[in-house]
């Protein structure tokens, strides 16, 4: 019987290293290599211990939210052989930037401790996230602890996985191999459709709602989507530095129609604020008026001419068609007199590299949750210390904004340590008031699978664990 799992992609495999897996197919495939200290499962429930072999443990002696330990789960091996022990793990941890900013990292016996630089009630969500996942490098290459690890002959567009012999379970698929099917001139993915149709794919979690339901002989699973479709103001662009601008910009966008672009269903995948409907259904109260934005657009005086918009690489699942959004953004700013320029980029490390740049007035892009708090989907979003760089990649970095605002910061700061409704009522408000950027539509998760696939347990984040899959005839 055939245990190959074939996984059809939009986009190729960028980077194996979970630091500089930017992009959702990199960290999907990184997923499947590399395990981290703890996985989410729900929102409201405790992250599930992999590498850790129990919940975190808070320390008596500290305040609380600021120090804990867990054990490390005993008979790991990673894929050369080598037994895993709390000295790899805090190794792997400390490689972790954003991770070193939030604690100190030290092995204590069989346990690893973490002593927080502030408190977070749950850290247990930040070591669930992909920059996590426990790594041992050794001959050049990245060694891993998860149920697969790269063939010899692996490449960005084939990315081929063959079962890890070290791994505590055997599963039943031998082989995963992620192919890569470009999209058509226009952004549409007939390839990827084609191959589905001819059987030559068994699963995909990429393709847009619309394009699914075109599909026959396969199952079909339609789950709450964890991600936005943003457009980002840069304000740091002498253009866009003036709230008054970027709002009245803002007014000149009717989410609903660009909703309509992408989903039959607009209504319920038009945007109300940042966050995704699994994480709050609040509002921020922001409504499409052409014609006052045209009024407050001359009440602001120094008025952009023109403006370039850099367009996100491909389709994703918050944007199915960006191409057909940004010709949408582009009209609806002519009717304001400003032009704009859609710079489009060749793929995803040439879309990073102008991002890190920050050299472009606007960017049609978007934020998938890395977590299941929202406090980490805003802090991504709005926070200073999330602003992209070369030396800060976008994985974790989403400030496309590029803003810097000290009340936004404080409240930031306030929702995490109170994840309250009046305190992300503040936040939405002062997202409204300074405009930044729009939240456009909310993406979904989509999986669609041959029939000879069983046992598929949806993500909350998107990302499958192919190693609980089973293969039938």
């Amino acid at each position: 019987m055939d245990k190959t799992l074939r996984v059809g992609l939009l986009s190729a495999v960028q980077n194996l290293d979970p630091l500089k897996a930017q992009d959702f197919v990199s960290a999907m495939v990184v997923a499947q290599i590399f395990e981290k200290p703890y996985l989410s499962r729900a929102a409201d429930q405790p992250s599930e211990p992999v590498v850790f072999a129990e919940p975190l443990e808070g320390d008596p002696d500290a305040a609380p939210g600021t120090a804990y330990s867990a054990a490390v789960r005993p008979g790991l091996e990673f894929s050369d052989g080598t037994a895993l022990t709390p000295e790899h793990v805090v190794a792997a941890l400390r490689r972790a930037g954003p991770l070193v900013e939030q604690a100190e990292i030290e092995a204590r016996g069989e346990r690893v401790a973490f002593r927080l630089k502030r408190p977070n009630a749950r850290f247990d969500l930040a070591l669930t996230q992909t920059y996590c996942s426990i790594t041992l490098e050794k001959d050049g290459r990245l060694l891993g602890t998860g149920p697969y690890m790269p063939a010899a002959d692996a490449t960005p567009e084939v990315m081929r996985l063959v079962r890890n012999p070290r791994h505590r379970r055997a599963p039943d698929v031998e082989e995963l191999v992620f192919t890569y099917y470009p999209p058509s001139d226009d952004g549409r993915p007939e390839r990827l459709l084609a191959a589905f149709g001819q059987g030559e794919v068994d699963f995909c979690n990429v393709l847009p709602r619309g394009d699914v339901s075109g599909l026959r002989e396969v199952r079909k699973h339609f789950e709450p989507g964890n991600s936005t479709a943003i457009l980002y103001f840069n304000t740091e662009r002498p253009g866009l530095a003036d709230r008054k601008v970027r709002a009245a910009i803002a007014r000149a966008l009717d989410r609903l129609e660009i909703s309509q672009i992408s989903y039959t269903n607009a209504l319920a995948f038009r945007a109300k604020g940042l966050l995704p409907p699994m994480m709050s259904a609040a509002s921020d109260e922001l409504t499409y008026d052409l014609d006052r934005a045209r009024e407050a657009l001359a009440e602001a005086g120094a008025r952009p001419r023109r403006l370039s918009l850099l367009l996100i690489f491909g389709p994703r699942p918050y944007l199915p068609h960006p191409r057909q959004v940004a010709e949408y953004v582009t009209k609806q700013l002519g009717e304001l007199g400003v032009a704009v320029d859609v710079e489009t980029t060749e793929g995803s490390a040439d879309y990073y590299r102008k991002v890190a740049s920050g050299d472009y007035d606007l960017a049609l892009a978007g934020w998938i949750a890395d977590t299941l708090d929202p406090a980490d989907f805003l802090d991504a979003i709005l926070a200073p210390h999330a602003i992209p760089s070369p030396d800060a990649p976008i994985s974790i970095h989403a400030n496309l904004a590029r803003w810097r605002h000290g009340p936004m910061t404080d409240a930031l700061v306030a929702y995490r340590a109170e994840p309250s409704d009046a305190r992300l009522a503040a936040i939405y408000e002062m997202v409204r008031d300074e405009t930044p950027l729009v939240p456009l539509t909310y993406g979904s998760n989509i999986y669609v699978h041959a029939w000879r696939v069983r046992n598929l347990e949806p993500s909350p984040l998107g990302i499958p664990d192919f190693a609980a899959l089973e293969l039938r005839d």
